[in-house]
């Protein structure tokens, strides 16, 4: 099993196609159990402090934009879940446990709310699906798990009774570094406090997709902090989804053409490298995409 989450199974797209192991080399790979765990929290907190945001919205406002009303009331209980989840974790870790930082999120209304709950809990199920290789208590691997597959759940709720789309993306769910984690939460955090004690990860320049996407179609991707000179490297884009990732060429213009057999969660890294998607590897990104298909599996739009 140690195997799969050390590599991704490739496919190149250029004049010919080829299949190729992907080592992951990342730099969170001296993790101890305590930054592991800690990680989880801040996971937590983060859940926590956005589905706090709920109780702007009533009943009637997910009424009022085209949401069953009940699904406040079963958002709700999600929060009372994520809030469990940081007190179990804090009794565990004690004095060693990190605080809440200060967020910034986005939604202005249910609809948005909805959205940024989908990626929430996708950036969930990724981290503890990742946060397994670093645990050897079997007590702590049992909690994980138990705790990961509560958001799976809720991850398979939203987008199904919610969103009235697919419960799941693939079979796998995508084991992202955790580096590449944090750089996606670092988007939703103003501050976080100097007292944390955090694990040795790093924060990626921020990447973005234009705000409709879909598969086959060429876009235009930008960075944040400024992208490196397109002409200095070659660069790629990998578009990880479960335990496969396809990974196209970045043109100079920072176009690229989305792969038209992508569904589901996708997580797209910019890389100086089309054989490894590791964190020296890593230009930018993950930017979360949401390919969405209906029980024939077909691609279809959805609204959040």
């Amino acid at each position: 099993m140690r195997a799969i989450f050390m590599s991704l199974a490739l496919v190149i797209l250029s004049s010919s196609v080829l299949s190729l192991p992907s080592e992951r080399r990342d730099s969170d790979s001296a993790l101890t159990e305590i930054q592991a765990l800690n990680f989880a929290l801040s996971l937590e907190h983060f859940q926590y402090y956005f589905y706090k945001r709920l109780y702007q919205y009533g009943p009637q406002d997910f009424s009022n934009a085209g949401l069953p009303p009940w699904s406040q009331g079963r958002y709700a209980q999600i929060s009372s879940h994520e809030l469990t989840h940081a007190q179990f974790l804090e009794n565990i870790l004690g004095d060693k446990a990190v605080q809440p930082c200060t967020y910034n999120f986005p939604d202005t209304d249910p609809r948005s709310f909805v959205k940024t709950s989908n990626i929430v809990e996708a950036i969930a199920s990724s981290t503890y699906t990742t946060l397994a290789k670093y645990l050897s208590d079997p007590d702590y691997v049992i909690s994980i798990s138990s705790i990961h597959s509560v958001e799976a759940k809720h991850s398979a709720w939203i987008n199904a009774d919610v969103r009235e789309g697919a419960a799941w993306s693939t079979a796998f769910d995508a084991p992202l570094s955790l580096s590449q984690l944090n750089t996606i939460m670092s988007g939703f955090i103003a501050s976080c406090p100097s007292s944390n004690s955090l694990p040795p990860v790093k924060t990626f320049p921020a990447l973005t997709f234009p705000s409709s996407v879909m598969p086959g179609q060429t876009v235009q991707v930008s960075f944040s902090p400024a992208a490196p000179k397109p002409d200095s490297q070659t660069l790629y884009a990998w578009f990880i989804s479960g335990f496969e990732a396809l990974v196209v060429p970045l043109n100079a213009d920072l176009t690229v053409i989305i792969p038209d057999t992508l569904q589901g969660f996708v997580f797209s890294v910019i890389t100086d490298s089309k054989e490894s998607v590791s964190d020296d590897a890593t230009v930018a990104g993950p930017a979360f995409l949401v390919f969405d298909y209906d029980y024939r599996g077909n691609d279809q739009s959805l609204p959040m």
